[in-house]
């Protein structure tokens, strides 16, 4: 699409610009579904003790206990909570991958924090990146949503651009979840004990 609309007559601009724009923020959406998603699976297949983990995949894998015991005010829920807590950290960590990471069709800067949360990853470098983000699904929701993309205004070399942006967006979210992989992030770091003095 992109080197369409370089080949593109005048008239052909507006359709491949829609058509293009709509086709790269389900790449980049796809793409960071996918990545999270695998990321965790590795995890989950490493059958690594739940309290060996870091506090985000602590919280994954005990989601479904957190929000029951979250929505009750009885100190016997809370409890029980803590009690089963404490018992799953030995257990082995289980989740459903695909149930793990959830874009909401709508990945904002604000969605995306939340994935990088659960797979353990810092959003500083994303936070930066948040006018591409939010412009990006904001001119997507323009094109999918609107009345024949009404307030749709992107020329070929700003699309170009965009284009450029989600590429290393996509290069750098690959990049944070491989490093997180083989740096084995997702364990708790082990406290160093020093010798008393």
């Amino acid at each position: 699409m992109k080197f369409m609309l370089t080949k593109c007559r005048a008239h052909e601009e507006g359709i491949l610009t829609r058509a293009a724009l709509c086709i790269l923020y389900a790449h980049w959406e796809g793409f960071v579904r996918a990545a999270a998603t695998s990321y965790v699976d590795y995890v989950v297949r490493q059958g690594i003790h739940l309290g060996e983990l870091s506090p985000n995949f602590i919280a994954l894998g005990l989601r479904s206990e957190i929000r029951n015991a979250g929505g009750s005010k009885k100190s016997t829920i809370h409890t029980t909570f803590v009690k089963k807590m404490r018992s799953n950290l030995s257990e082995s960590f289980r989740t459903e991958p695909h149930r793990a990471i959830q874009t909401g069709a709508n990945l904002k800067v604000n969605v995306l924090s939340e994935i990088l949360s659960v797979i353990g990853v810092d959003s500083t470098n994303y936070l930066g990146k948040k006018v591409i983000i939010d412009r990006l699904v904001g001119q997507r929701n323009l094109v999918a949503h609107g009345v024949h993309g009404e307030g749709f205004e992107m020329s070929p070399c700003d699309y170009e651009e965009l284009h450029d942006d989600v590429i290393v967006l996509v290069e750098m979210f690959r990049t944070d979840v491989e490093n997180a992989a083989v740096l084995k992030s997702y364990l708790e770091p082990i406290p160093v004990s020093h010798p008393p003095s």
